[in-house]
């Protein structure tokens, strides 16, 4: 089950490690992190769910709080305004440090992989780039499955995509 208040603190993580980021590298962060963090790991960070998009895979929860959806206010349980801006180039402006205790040392270690995946990279070549992940490709513009994250040449492929599948949807994170 994805954690939005988790979701809500990968964003102000991503905000401060790489300021100015837009809305769009922040998303396109969260999704490399995930991947990264499947791969190595076994679970994506706070189980958002990505949907093949138009512009490469869109998690539903990050961009939901990004645009201050009223569902993922909701589910975040707050009654305020959130603790970041997004400014007139649609730059995410964090107002706050992420609160770590809610980040483990891996996530934060495939947080600043996802962002060096993203920094100095245009909107086109993430789009081209994202398009060509296996993940997108089979979620034919539905949502996307964690075990297609999985590296092909992973010896442990098999176990671990077999193991995602059973669980990745009902992990409480």
């Amino acid at each position: 089950m994805p954690h939005t208040a988790k979701t809500l603190e990968v964003i102000l993580w991503l905000a401060k490690a790489s300021q100015p980021i837009d809305i769009y590298h922040v998303v396109k962060a969260a999704f490399y992190a995930d991947k990264y963090h499947v791969n190595k790991y076994g679970r994506p960070i706070s189980g958002d769910e990505y949907q093949a998009d138009r512009y490469g895979p869109l998690g539903q929860r990050i961009y939901g709080l990004l645009i201050q959806s009223p569902l993922e206010m909701l589910a975040l349980e707050t009654n305020g305004p959130l603790p970041f801006q997004i400014d007139r180039a649609w730059r995410v402006v964090a107002e706050r440090e992420a609160n770590t205790r809610l980040l483990s040392e891996s996530d934060i270690e495939a947080l600043a992989y996802g962002l060096e995946q993203v920094v100095g990279r245009s909107f086109d070549d993430l789009v081209r780039a994202t398009h060509d992940e296996k993940a997108y490709i089979e979620a034919n513009g539905g949502l996307m499955r964690f075990e297609d994250f999985l590296d092909e040449d992973d010896p442990d492929h098999d176990e671990k995509a077999a193991d995602l599948a059973e669980t990745a949807r009902n992990t409480v994170f």
